[in-house]
């Protein structure tokens, strides 16, 4: 009852109370894991472009409900946010949220122009569904293939053409400063296990099995779940397992110096974040799009396996340790490699938030 008392408080306060110069630019965030992604815009928009924000979240939960930012004007919208959307009268949506105008999200009837965000390096066509990215306006591209795949979309279904920004990728960046500050002081090798979600991800497949040889081994593991399978309840209280059930912190991606997962998109992001390796289980692909073979274009996150890290049969689980130990022995074989993939496959690196900012600027 208190949090629906907030939202309606929150309503009102955003359509009638904040002056139309501050929200011009609203940025949505389903939950508090999606903020990280929209940091660097926001800081940015803020401080070298003096705008005030407007910023959504549907987690009654998230801190930056808490922050007193003066710049940034906060909402919590859940239950309202379907009628909150239908009438909002902004410049400029910002979000990270696929499938727009496809289910109960809809579009305004304002005339407000949609941006999307993208929280991962995979490719668009295979994880997403169908017509995931639609009814969005401008697109902040994170790499090449991302708007070879959408243009071809495009053609394919005889959609009008959006606007497509060679952006690149905020959170990767912040992942790759972490690292490079990050002093190892123990000795003890770390693992982070990190499964997608969905009934085949590494987890169902052979994550029991895993789990009890990582640990054999004497690793220190680290289990990150996915906020789907974490919604689901689609997991088991390991012993002696470190549980991470949110996405925010990059603590565990820095520490970690082997990361095992199956078709994630951390694989890419540890892999050009880190330029460390990654062990690939070979469970059976997530698709969410039965019809991307249709674009006659291959994923990112299946031709770049063999490239960013070595890829693993479940049936050969039990020779991980001997996998692992070959991983750490040519890191520093693996780091140039990873270098010269990111340069190619990520646009601006280390300058994604400043192209951001400066074409939401542009579309005010």
């Amino acid at each position: 009852m208190a949090n629906l008392s907030k939202e309606i408080a929150d309503f009102h306060r955003f359509f009638w109370r904040t002056p139309k110069a501050e929200k011009a630019i609203v940025f949505y965030a389903e939950h508090e894991g999606y903020y990280p992604y929209f940091e660097g815009l926001v800081r940015e928009l803020i401080s070298e472009h003096g705008r005030t924000l407007c910023y959504i979240t549907s987690d009654p939960h998230d801190p930056i409900l808490q922050r007193p930012e003066s710049r940034v004007k906060t909402f919590y919208l859940n239950k309202l946010l379907p009628f909150f959307m239908a009438f909002v009268n902004c410049k400029v949506l910002v979000m990270t949220m696929t499938d727009l105008n496809l289910f109960h999200i809809r579009r305004s009837y304002n005339p407000v122009h949609y941006v999307y965000i993208f929280h991962s390096l995979v490719s668009t066509h295979m994880i997403y569904k169908f017509g995931a990215f639609n009814h969005y306006d401008s697109i902040l591209c994170v790499g090449s293939h991302q708007i070879k795949e959408i243009r071809k979309h495009e053609e394919s279904y005889g959609l009008k053409p959006k606007k497509l920004i060679e952006a690149g990728y905020y959170r990767l960046e912040k992942l790759y400063e972490a690292y490079g500050k990050y002093n190892k002081e123990d000795k003890e090798i770390t693992v982070l296990v990190a499964p997608t979600w969905g009934p085949t991800n590494l987890l169902e497949v052979c994550g029991k099995e895993l789990l009890e040889i990582l640990l054999g081994r004497g690793y220190k593991v680290i289990l990150r779940l996915h906020p789907e399978t974490v919604k689901k309840h689609r997991f088991t209280n390991y012993n002696n397992v470190t549980l991470e059930t949110s996405v925010v912190s990059m603590d565990s991606l820095v520490r970690a110096d082997i990361l095992i997962t199956d078709w994630s998109g951390i694989g890419l992001k540890y892999a050009f974040g880190t330029e460390r390796p990654v062990i690939f289980i070979d469970t059976p692909p997530k698709v969410r799009n039965p019809k991307y073979k249709e674009l006659g274009i291959g994923p990112i996150e299946s031709y770049l396996r063999s490239e960013t890290g070595i890829i693993v049969q479940p049936s050969n689980i039990g020779n991980i340790n001997t996998i692992i130990q070959e991983v750490l022995n040519k890191q520093e074989i693996w780091k140039a490699k990873l270098s010269r993939l990111r340069s190619k496959y990520v646009f601006n690196f280390g300058k994604s938030s400043k192209v951001g900012a400066n074409y939401i600027k542009e579309l005010l």
